[in-house]
């Protein structure tokens, strides 16, 4: 293990250094039936970084160890189960390489390329080529001024290849979707004092690419009370309609009204899931959304079941709950193109996240934290393999709304 450090107390990676990346997103692939053909099921990978080692340092070591700089990849261990059926449902491997998706130390190179450094997020399990990944460790980033990143926009597409490039949150001076999410979430306050209800819920706002339009949405449910809170906020603003009432939600004994609820709450979910589908050009596209839609729910489920344990594991919310990915189907339903996204966790009793979640800081430290009312809040795990999807508009197609400014 090396005792060298870099951007003190990180760590570099060497041939050496014992770093281990298990994949956070999981690793699907395809175990033999039946049913026919196969069964897509989760699978462990981990990758260990002196396992075949490619790519590192020729001329310089540390502690005569070859050191992981930009473009390295090292070996992984899995299981091989799958190998007979095809391996990885998109990388088709077993064993795949593990590539570095941070850029390691902005400041500190050898040989002219970033230092990769312990605890970067990788992808796990990737072809042989190093892409596609099968699995991902992948996560927000909170970066130095304190702004979320929810994608960084570092890694290809995983439907069309290419680059989008990032969807953070915005604070200019007087605008920005984070003086915007606060501005609304002072409205909805407001609105629940006056009719004397309780809420916790996450709020997702997003600026459309032009600037000319911001879109909002919540977690769980759409509410009729919130759109009318939205288009309060002036004629840029929109959100969904709803015809679910805070009434409905908090009366626990009318069965009518409980299985409104249940109905809207699996709408909303089919609608995140179907538009996703839908904008799918091929067969591949529409396998890699239904696989990460699985991978989602399993994370769900597994987060679910071990709510109950301390520490709280980091939070993963059923796919199609999320307020980030709700009010991002709803940009494209608007024929808009995501530019800025906040996420903020709104709590009229003022009480922290639920659940902790998990993230980079701009060291590129992984840390697990729960946020208090009021603050912008990094991607859940299920958004970290969802919403990358969603900003996809097609291969060669171009990223722009069809608003005219002015």
């Amino acid at each position: 293990m090396p005792k060298v450090s870099v951007n003190a107390p990180k760590t570099p990676v060497t041939e050496d250094s014992n770093g281990l990346a298990a994949a956070t997103l999981p690793n699907v692939c395809k175990m033999p039936g039946p049913p026919a053909p196969f069964v897509p099921t989760p699978l462990p990978n981990i990758g260990k970084s002196g396992t075949s080692p490619k790519n590192y340092s020729k001329s310089v070591t540390i502690e005569g160890k070859k050191v992981a700089i930009r473009g390295a990849t090292f070996g992984s261990m899995g299981d091989v189960a799958s190998k007979g059926t095809g391996g990885g449902v998109v990388s088709s491997n077993v064993e795949g390489p593990t590539s570095f998706v941070g850029p390691g130390s902005m400041d500190v190179k050898i040989e002219g390329k970033n230092v990769q450094l312990l605890g970067d997020p990788m992808l796990n399990n990737c072809g042989p080529s190093g892409s596609p990944a099968n699995a991902a460790t992948m996560m927000g980033l909170i970066q130095a001024n304190g702004l979320v990143t929810t994608v960084t926009g570092e890694e290809p597409c995983p439907l069309c290849g290419e680059k989008h490039g990032a969807l953070a949150e915005t604070d200019e001076e007087g605008s920005g979707t984070r003086p915007d999410a606060s501005a609304l979430a002072s409205k909805l306050k407001s609105m629940l004092v006056e009719k004397k209800h309780g809420l916790t819920t996450m709020l997702g706002v997003v600026h459309c690419k032009c600037g000319t339009r911001k879109y909002a949405d919540h977690s769980s449910t759409t509410l009729s009370e919130f759109h009318g809170v939205v288009k309060g906020l002036g004629g840029e603003w929109d959100a969904p309609k709803s015809e679910l009432s805070l009434d409905d939600i908090n009366d626990k004994k009318d069965k009518a009204k409980i299985a409104k609820a249940n109905e809207a709450s699996t709408a909303s979910t089919t609608r995140v899931r179907e538009n996703l589908l839908n904008r799918c050009h091929d067969s591949d596209q529409v396998l890699e959304v239904k696989m990460r839609w699985a991978m989602a729910t399993h994370l769900s489920d597994t987060s679910y079941q071990n709510r109950n344990k301390k520490p709280t594991p980091a939070a993963a919310y059923p796919p199609g709950f999320c307020a980030a990915q709700k009010v991002l189907v709803f940009v494209w339903d608007s024929k808009a193109y995501p530019g800025a996204l906040t996420e903020q966790w709104f709590s009229k009793s003022e009480s922290p996240t639920l659940a902790p979640i998990e993230f980079r800081n701009a060291a590129g430290e992984k840390k697990t934290e729960r946020f208090d009312h009021g603050k912008s809040v990094p991607p859940c795990k299920t958004c970290s393999s969802i919403v990358p999807l969603m900003l996809c508009p097609g291969k060669g197609q171009e990223e722009q709304c069809p608003h005219t400014q002015g």
